[in-house]
């Protein structure tokens, strides 16, 4: 005995949230071989889903036990039967034509015989758009509201191996300034996020990025990521052992930039800074150019000589130098040649050198007495002072602040008028060479 199948309607899917089985709704009128209504009975349902024409392969098949209604309509959901191949999930809706083969048992048994095939006009909404690549599923501009909890109203899984965006938003007008994705957080009791990103660390060298921006073209106003706050942070970042906030320029760009126009910060840390790859070593110093281009630089070192012992040469008449100096104080290294008096300069910079004089006993006839720095074997700075009978002798001093280069040799002497022989007073005698700065 023929059976035959009316279809009355093929309503599109109301699925696909998150945690729901992939089904639509179906629709039909059982019909028995003498054209006549099954009313109110079980029947037997199978369900087959044929690609790409009437008689194509079959791509899902499942079968229901479904009861019809007064007018012989029976209302079913597909997707939610006994499968017998196949699945929803595998059907790419966008991908090629789909037809809805059904078969009947007016008895509620598995006695099928063919009673209607028919095209899917109108694929499944929610199934293509889970599916559909370039396609559009959505009536725009669409607004959803969820107020489940634990759910995620919307979700997008791409499973390519290729490089190929689970989303895209696009703003093509020049003139819309507006972000083509916006997200917002109304949270007020603990950490809200507007937009998060999250990626799998690797160990390849590869740059993973949870978050990603980008500027194209040739303009200077633009910003890859920008984030702003009245009170809060505008971008935030935190890590355990890693990087919080990176930026990073291949050329001749800025790595990252901040800056303050008012009376706040353009950069404020807290704890330790390290700057690298700008000569950075033990010792050195943070210096910068005349355009604020900041290198490490070495340190200016402590280089020192004093006498505080003083001396009691004895100084006849002519230049003489002096070679004895006691409780010396030296650093930057063992520069002094107490043969020859010298002090060999062992850093090219600016110096202050001095020298003070003083002599034991009284005078008895009159003359004078010069205390001179001599660099090289040159005079360079002259002390002079008179000596007068009956009085005591005066204090001799020099000091200078010159530029001298590594090499150089400083020494002091003296020279006087005298007919006999001068001794210095130790504790009135001293000389000093110390390095100002680089």
């Amino acid at each position: 005995m023929k059976k035959s199948l009316q279809i009355f309607a093929l309503l599109f899917c109301i699925l696909v949230f998150a945690q729901a089985p992939e089904k639509f709704s179906y629709q039909a009128v059982i019909r028995n071989a003498s054209n006549a209504l099954v009313t109110n009975a079980a029947v037997g349902v199978k369900i087959s889903i044929l690609k790409t024409s009437a008689v194509g392969t079959v791509v899902y098949a499942e079968s229901q036990t479904a009861t019809t209604n007064a007018n012989g309509l029976i209302s079913i959901q597909i997707g939610s039967g006994t499968v017998i191949t196949g699945t929803i999930a595998g059907i790419n809706w966008s991908n090629d034509s789909y037809f809805i083969k059904t078969e009947t048992d007016p008895t509620g048994g598995t006695a099928y015989s063919v009673a209607g095939t028919t095209q899917l006009l109108s694929v499944p909404y929610a199934l293509y758009a889970k599916n559909s690549g370039t396609g559009s599923a959505f009536t725009l501009p669409y607004s959803g509201t969820s107020s489940a909890d634990n759910v995620i109203p919307f979700r997008i899984t791409n499973s390519s191996g290729t490089l190929n965006q689970a989303g895209y938003f696009e703003n093509t007008n020049a003139t819309n300034t507006a972000p083509a994705v916006q997200g917002k957080n109304n949270s007020t009791g603990s950490f809200g996020v507007g937009v998060q990103g999250t990626v799998n660390s690797n160990t390849n060298g590869n740059l993973s990025s949870g978050l990603s921006g980008r500027v194209s073209g040739t303009g200077t106003a633009g910003a890859g990521v920008y984030g702003y706050a009245q009170n809060a942070y505008g971008i935030y970042g935190s890590t355990d052992s890693g990087l919080a906030v990176r930026g990073f320029s291949a050329g001749t760009g800025t790595g990252g930039s901040f800056q303050s126009e008012s009376t706040g910060h353009a950069l404020s840390t807290y704890g330790p800074v390290q700057l690298l790859n700008i000569g950075a070593a033990a010792g050195h110093v943070l210096t910068s150019d005349a355009s604020g281009n900041a290198t490490w630089q070495a340190s200016t070192p402590i280089v020192h000589f004093s006498s505080v012992g003083g001396t009691t040469q004895s100084i006849g008449g002519g230049i003489v130098t002096i070679n004895s100096w006691t409780g010396l104080e030296e650093s930057g290294g063992a520069n002094y040649n107490p043969t020859t008096g010298e002090y060999t300069i062992p850093v090219s910079g600016f110096y202050s050198v001095s020298a003070q004089l003083g002599f034991a006993g009284v005078p008895t006839v009159n003359g004078g007495a010069e205390v001179i720095i001599r660099k090289n074997g040159a005079n360079l700075k002259f002390g002079l002072a008179p000596i007068l009978p009956g009085s005591f002798y005066p204090f001799l001093h020099a000091s200078i602040e010159t530029q001298l280069v590594a090499g150089d040799k400083i020494a002091f002497a003296m020279d006087h008028s005298l007919p006999t022989a001068l001794s210095l007073q130790a504790n009135l005698s001293t000389c000093s060479i110390h390095l100002i700065h680089k």
